[in-house]
């Protein structure tokens, strides 16, 4: 399980087991009345119903438990220095997430949110955000560095070369082609990424391989890639003339 796990969605976790449960209990009490009140001739199979009745009541009982602990989960704000959206968490924060609004990722240091600085972009005028975290920092329009001056007058790191500029001008298509044991962080990465809820999410994972975007440029095809292999998540992503034969 992911260290930093949203409110919402432990929430939506806690709700599909106990709908899971409910609809579970509710099919074993139909068949437990059925077999009571067809009882036949002998009476053979009133013995079964009531069994059933019972493992009813107690699945139901749990189904029922379930859903009440959603009353428990807490959210607690954090506040995302980019836009200034409250993301709701479950505990404390120990490690950078992504924003539910703006996408990038907060910084965090022993659970405190990192104030971020603003840059303006040397090529393109763009403004960009950077943290005391942060060792390298490109553009988030143009993809060319952007030096940052270091207080500790420790040298500049360098952009290692898979992170470089490439003159690309081709689009690409990201697909995900199979996915390792971390499947509830990759759903949760997905979803963040994609926009899309749980169970969207859940029915990509079981329909592999499924193209996630299209008509984006190499760099964001290799960053994409990077961020879901963390979460074991199989991926490529090709030249979308590439994807037509």
């Amino acid at each position: 399980m992911p260290r930093v796990q949203r409110a919402s969605d432990v929430i939506e976790i806690i709700s599909e087991r106990a709908i899971y449960f409910g609809t579970f209990a509710i099919g074993i009490g139909v068949l437990a009345g059925l077999l009571v009140r067809y009882q036949g001739q002998t009476g053979v199979l009133v013995p079964l119903g009531f069994v059933l009745l019972t493992i009813f009541v107690g699945v139901f009982g749990y189904s029922v438990y379930t859903a009440l602990q959603v009353r428990k989960v807490v959210g607690k704000p954090v506040i995302c220095p980019f836009c200034e959206v409250a993301n709701e968490v479950v505990g404390d924060a120990n490690e950078d997430f992504d924003c539910v609004n703006c996408h990038r990722m907060i910084p965090i240091v022993d659970g405190a949110v990192l104030p971020v600085s603003q840059v303006r972009c040397g090529y393109c005028n763009e403004l960009n955000f950077y943290s005391e975290k942060t060792e390298a920092l490109l553009c988030e329009k143009c993809n060319h560095e952007i030096p940052l001056a270091r207080d500790d007058g420790a040298p500049k790191k360098s952009i290692p070369m898979g992170f470089a500029v490439v003159d690309d001008e081709a689009m690409y298509e990201l697909l995900l082609v199979g996915h390792g044991h971390k499947e509830e962080e990759l759903i949760q990465c997905l979803q963040q990424m994609l926009a899309l809820n749980r169970n969207q999410v859940k029915q990509m994972l079981g329909d592999l391989p499924v193209t996630l975007l299209t008509g984006i440029t190499r760099r964001k095809a290799e960053m994409l890639k990077a961020q879901l292999s963390i979460h074991d998540g199989e991926v490529e992503f090709r030249q979308m003339e590439e994807a037509r034969y």
